[in-house]
């Protein structure tokens, strides 16, 4: 069994489209390099902003080749995969493309669509694990219809080959300090920018982060190992959960609001969501270039 040690910032990868809805590998190759420019660890290729759940299996394969080979380009940058399917047979294929293709690890999300029960989630990990791949187990209720009380992540923390947890759900006294004591360093816990200072004091690895978010939250990761500034981190993170905009997956046009940001953030055009989703009406855009240069000058201090 691979072994694999992961801490610090990974950017989560929008998938760019052309006009006409077909992956722009160009842009794809751009984004990762700007992600190494901006100084993440690592890169996560067809996560749920990278609409996965929209690719075929040979597109996801290829945005897997692609992301693989810009990212060998910069040495030390980690590359993890997000292999989510509804079943496990299906998972598995994705892992063994990623293994080949050279990807340190690979995220995944419990089976979605049919709501699973504890027993076949843990048999979902436990298979999955067994292709070789290290797994980094995402916590992602509101998208897989299934949440994971404290105790059963406990439960999970003894597969072999599970490395890591991204953890989405932000309250701290109720859900992340619970989870700290039960997995109790079994696992490395990663948190979204919503809440990534909470999960620094609370022992956190690091964060699982939207590309559009990389440059804010690298900047508070720079400041906490650095040990300075912990007031102007603090304002990083309100600003950054000001600019943008709350609602997450309960956001109706979520995924057009990730490539709307992305893109203005980026500079690289990541197009429109593969049909039927929308990006978010121009006040959107307005109101976020408004917005951007309150968060951008904190940064730059």
């Amino acid at each position: 069994m691979a072994t694999v040690s992961l801490r610090g910032i990974y950017a989560m990868l929008v998938t760019p489209f052309d006009s006409r809805e077909e992956i722009d590998y160009g842009a794809l190759r751009a984004e990762v390099d700007w992600c190494a420019d901006q100084g993440a660890q690592g890169v996560v290729a067809t996560p749920s902003i990278g609409e996965f759940a929209c690719l075929t299996n040979e597109e996801r394969w290829k945005c897997f080749e692609v992301v693989s080979q810009q990212c060998d380009k910069h040495p030390g940058l980690q590359k993890i995969a997000t292999v989510a399917g509804t079943h496990t047979r299906e998972v598995s294929q994705h892992c063994k493309v990623a293994l080949e293709l050279g990807y340190h690890a690979a995220q995944l999300i419990p089976p979605y669509y049919w709501v699973p029960d504890e027993d076949e989630v843990y048999r979902h990990f436990q298979l999955a694990a067994e292709t070789g791949l290290p797994i980094v187990v995402y916590h992602n209720p509101r998208l897989s219809k299934f949440h994971m009380s404290r105790e059963f992540i406990g439960r999970l923390c003894e597969i072999p080959g599970l490395i890591a947890l991204k953890e989405v759900l932000t309250d701290r006294h109720v859900q992340l300090e619970p989870l700290y004591q039960i997995v109790d360093n079994r696992l490395s816990i990663f948190h979204t920018f919503r809440v990534f200072t909470t999960g620094l004091t609370l022992g956190s690895a690091g964060g699982f982060i939207n590309v559009f978010a990389l440059p804010a939250t690298i900047k508070m990761w720079q400041l906490f190992n650095e040990k300075r500034e912990p007031q102007r981190m603090e304002l990083i993170q309100n600003k950054i959960n000001e600019v943008f905009m709350r609602g997450g997956e309960d956001n109706k046009r979520h995924i057009g609001t990730t490539k709307m940001c992305s893109s203005l953030v980026t500079g690289i055009d990541m197009g429109t969501p593969r049909s039927p989703y929308l990006l978010p009406p121009d006040s959107a855009l307005e109101r976020l270039k408004q917005k951007l240069p309150e968060l951008q000058a904190l940064c730059d201090i």
